[in-house]
């Protein structure tokens, strides 16, 4: 079951499905939790609204000035799964960038799509010698096309490095 999440003394931060995750998710997003030696440091208490809420012991109630938190917390509200978890944080752990997820969401894909469904990985071409030369000096097969592509000659595109666009 699905709760909310708040730090002790708080506001609702999130949502979670176990002690571990709503421990995770106010480390996530820099409120520095105490640490989680036994189950009993997260408690589900009532809320006053009659629902139940997660409750963490954290150094900080309200969000700290943290980069990286502050990102975490943005991208965490993008899109969620129908459960009500959000899907970031899922898409990560999957290895899917950032902005592959967010442009996945602005095609319309569902948040559980975006973050679930893998990256297309370019099939190389061994018949193609600059595509050859091209990985042996390190080049993936999708920098190399895209240089192709962009009108750049294939002996350049295989063999220079970042300045190829100075050719």
């Amino acid at each position: 079951m699905i709760n909310d999440v708040a730090p002790l003394g708080g506001e609702v931060i999130g949502k979670a499905a176990s002690r571990e995750d709503a421990w995770w998710l106010c480390k996530r997003y820099g409120l520095k939790p105490f640490p989680l030696d036994d189950a009993s440091a997260v408690s589900l208490e009532d809320a006053e609204n009659g629902s139940k809420v997660w409750t963490v012991p954290c150094e900080h109630t309200q969000f700290p000035y943290d980069r990286a938190a502050f990102e975490n917390r943005r991208r965490d509200g993008l899109a969620e799964f129908e459960s009500g978890l959000p899907a970031w944080p899922v898409a990560e752990e999957n290895g899917i960038a950032f902005q592959t997820f967010r442009q996945r969401l602005k095609r319309g894909w569902s948040g559980e799509r975006a973050a679930t469904e893998g990256v297309r990985d370019i099939a190389h071409n061994p018949n193609d010698e600059w595509e050859v030369i091209a990985l042996e000096n390190g080049l993936s097969v999708r920098a190399y096309r895209s240089r192709v592509q962009a009108g750049c000659p294939e002996p350049i595109a295989a063999t220079m490095g970042l300045s190829w666009r100075r050719w």
